[in-house]
């Protein structure tokens, strides 16, 4: 498979399906690249929209490693997707919050028609999990000109994040 990214765009275009590209990938598109493993997807779907998403990744050569949340009525939380050989994961979260359903309906569209996850969005998601590699993206991102920090602010103070995203605003104005 030459172009996971195109193809995701393509079964969730044919679905109909509502997504943003977060995760490394998504941080690859506003800076320089980075490696990065698998392919994270937040999307607005129901249950049965699922189920026409696992149909068709199924059809493509994908299988489910992991799969949780499946006792719910909305249908999962999170669906991780391989190829036989393990050289593409696709992870999905189903948008179940506020932050998820913003970050969805915020998200740019690139030249191929890929939607990927704002700046802004990604600044958040790094500073809820505050992993290192997300501090190194953080350094990146928040980096970037033209930020809107009004609305990271909001978010983070949603989070209880507001000292972290401080400590970053003002590095990056260092």
């Amino acid at each position: 498979m030459d172009d996971p990214l195109g193809l995701l765009a393509e079964v969730l275009s044919e679905n109909e399906i509502d997504y943003a590209v977060i995760g490394g990938h998504a941080v690859n598109a506003w800076v320089e690249p980075r490696f990065t493993a698998d392919i994270d997807v937040t999307i607005a779907a129901s249950a049965s929209d699922l189920d026409n998403i696992k149909a068709a990744f199924k059809r493509r050569g994908f299988t489910i490693a992991v799969e949780y949340g499946t006792e719910q009525a909305s249908g999962p939380d999170f669906i991780r997707f391989t190829m036989s050989d393990s050289r593409i994961v696709l992870e999905f979260q189903v948008a179940k919050t506020r932050l998820q359903d913003d970050i969805i309906h915020r998200a740019h569209q690139d030249s191929r028609g890929l939607r990927i996850a704002s700046p802004e969005d990604l600044i958040v998601l790094k500073l809820i999990a505050n992993r290192p590699k997300d501090q190194i993206d953080l350094i990146q991102l928040c980096a970037l000109p033209d930020l809107d920090w009004d609305y990271m602010a909001g978010c983070a103070a949603e989070w209880d994040l507001t000292d972290l995203l401080e400590s970053f605003q003002n590095s990056s104005r260092a």
